[in-house]
């Protein structure tokens, strides 16, 4: 009779997925539910140990074509058993899954439920799918991610491309992730928060992966007073700790306004009424023509 052994922590989100009592990857045709435990750690996640029925008939066929490799074939045979073990699977023909409560209802997963080989294979893929959705919840409880930034967060985690976009599409119908509404809160963020220009939060959101599309409406709809207000407190900022006379100063005020992302007739506005409020020590026309040289240069 088969006794399956408390499970341990979970590898169904990768190739090897199920693969604890089928070290040898034989053939799979049909499989039955003998337990079902809740997760002690996880809510809403349960056990299910699974009874494999394994196409025995393929192992002696796979052996007899791999005879020239027995030494690697022992040694996985080996490793195979070690790594259920450590598993806490029965060495044989049981695996055991981590699914979600709901993946539990909608297959009516009970005790002694029987599954073919299609069955099994499609409750797999699920239970990925299932896996790397609640992993994304998770990224997204602490902080927000484009469709970009997430794809390549489940990635690192293992999950196989195909269940990455099943999980982005489920996230996208539920607007859980929108690369639109993303780059309008960050482009109003970064402006107004961080005092950044146009040029300089375009660049950061195509790090981020968005589309161009989505980047161009965003920075097209900020308000054009609002990034001046962003470059005129920055500039008023750095005024005093700016070393050089009134020329030096604007010309390194400039800089740092276009090394911030702001057009250069933003920067060159808050420039001038920054050193105007905060008092020039010369008249604007003794430095005016050497000024505008200097600007040309630096947007050059």
């Amino acid at each position: 009779m088969y006794k399956p052994r408390k499970p341990g922590k979970s590898r169904t989100k990768d190739s090897a997925a199920g693969t604890q009592g089928n070290p040898m990857n034989l053939p799979v045709l049909g499989a039955e539910v003998v337990a079902i435990e809740s997760h002690p750690k996880k809510t809403h996640m349960y056990w299910v140990t699974l009874k494999l029925d394994l196409d025995e008939s393929a192992k002696a066929e796979d052996v007899e074509q791999r005879d020239g490799d027995w030494n690697e074939e022992v040694d996985a045979l080996i490793s195979g058993a070690q790594s259920a073990r450590r598993m806490g699977a029965e060495v044989g023909t049981g695996t055991t899954l981590t699914v979600h409560e709901d993946t539990l209802v909608s297959w009516r997963l009970l005790k002694g439920r029987q599954l073919t080989a299609a069955d099994y294979e499609v409750l797999k893929q699920d239970e990925q799918k299932e896996d790397a959705y609640r992993a994304a919840l998770v990224m997204l409880e602490r902080q927000a991610r484009t469709t970009a930034e997430l794809s390549r967060a489940l990635k690192r985690k293992g999950y196989v491309p195909e269940v990455v976009a099943a999980c982005l599409e489920r996230l996208q119908a539920r607007r859980m992730v929108d690369d639109t509404a993303y780059a309008k809160r960050f482009t109003e963020q970064r402006a107004v928060g961080q005092r950044k220009g146009r040029m300089l939060i375009r660049q950061e959101l195509q790090q981020r992966g968005v589309g161009r599309e989505d980047i161009e409406q965003a920075i097209g709809e900020l308000d054009g007073q609002v990034e001046q207000d962003a470059a005129l407190a920055l500039a008023r900022k750095r005024w005093s700790s700016t070393k050089g006379n009134d020329r030096e100063r604007k010309l390194k005020l400039m800089g740092v306004l276009l090394r911030r992302g702001f057009p250069s007739g933003v920067a060159r506005s808050a420039v001038q009424q920054a050193s105007s409020e905060l008092g020039e020590t010369a008249s604007e026309s003794d430095y005016a023509e050497d000024y505008d040289d200097g600007v040309e240069y630096l947007e050059d």
